[in-house]
């Protein structure tokens, strides 16, 4: 799939005129018809010490990438660039980083993922470092073929109008609210209730899989993300509605383990890491 894509992004890049329409261009280019929702939740979570580690070792905190901001009481729920996050620089690798960070946090109940239980905090810095390690390779590939400056990468970028914006800020939702796109439209009104309250009431959890075929293309026409959350839940849990469940075992015991290991497994196919790489290396360069 990589080696196909890149052929023909290179056949793309060398005829800009081609094509005016971004949907085009981009199908053009391998990029998958799901990447904005597949986008959204790959880099999420993402700091600037993850980008540099893993991407680009020259980026700035003006990096473009936009991420879920981890403290979920804020009324600002995405924030335009990846964080400096603040990794502790006495470990040495990302692993005892990335524990270190969660373990600080352990407290904070709106803090990363509403209701996830430490270990499940963990599994998730862990699961999402493999997905970017995977999609490094793909990342440094992209990078000796890709022009900044093409019609693919203009289209990658304009994040408000190719809906990774709106899918960010959906999934900010699902994880402050989890099952909020379920289906169950009474939820709304308990989250709104919750959020004025500012308590974490429910011991559920999004779901983290990020398989191509989890995504729903949904129609965000007449949404306002500016808007705050209590104004935005009802119209969420009514018009959002992709039946995306919610988990409500924990790890608290080997065989609820392996119902997460077995979700983590599901991951990302290659279109993926592709669209994954193509984005970082427009949104950096």
């Amino acid at each position: 799939m990589l080696i196909i894509s890149v052929f023909i992004i290179g056949a793309v890049v060398a005829d800009q005129s081609s094509s005016t329409e971004c949907p085009a261009v981009l199908k053009a280019a391998g990029v998958s018809d799901m990447f904005a929702p597949m986008i959204a939740h790959s880099v999420h979570s993402l700091t600037l010490e993850d980008i540099r580690y893993f991407f680009d070792a020259d980026a700035t905190e003006e990096n473009g990438v936009p991420t879920v901001n981890m403290d979920l009481f804020s009324d600002t729920r995405v924030l335009p660039n990846a964080p400096l996050i603040g990794y502790d620089d006495d470990f040495s690798t990302m692993g005892m980083k990335a524990f270190d960070l969660v373990m600080r946090n352990m407290n904070r109940t709106w803090w990363g993922i509403t209701n996830y239980n430490t270990l499940e905090t963990l599994l998730h810095a862990y699961h999402m470092a493999e997905i970017w390690d995977k999609t490094a390779e793909k990342y440094k590939t992209v990078a000796r073929l890709l022009d900044p400056e093409s019609e693919i990468c203009a289209c990658m970028t304009d994040v408000e109008n190719n809906d990774v914006l709106n899918y960010m800020n959906l999934l900010a939702f699902k994880i402050r609210y989890p099952g909020i796109t379920s289906g169950n439209k009474t939820i709304a009104d308990q989250y709104i209730e919750q959020r004025k309250r500012r308590s974490a009431a429910y011991r559920i959890a999004y779901d983290l899989s990020l398989q191509a075929a989890h995504f729903r293309s949904l129609d965000f026409d007449g949404f306002d993300f500016d808007l705050p959350d209590v104004e935005l839940l009802g119209d969420i849990a009514e018009k959002l509605v992709d039946n995306e469940e919610v988990i409500s075992q924990h790890i608290d015991s080997s065989e609820h383990w392996e119902f997460w290991k077995n979700l983590i497994k599901q991951g990302m196919d290659e279109s993926g890491f592709y669209d994954l790489a193509v984005f970082l290396f427009c949104t950096l360069n």
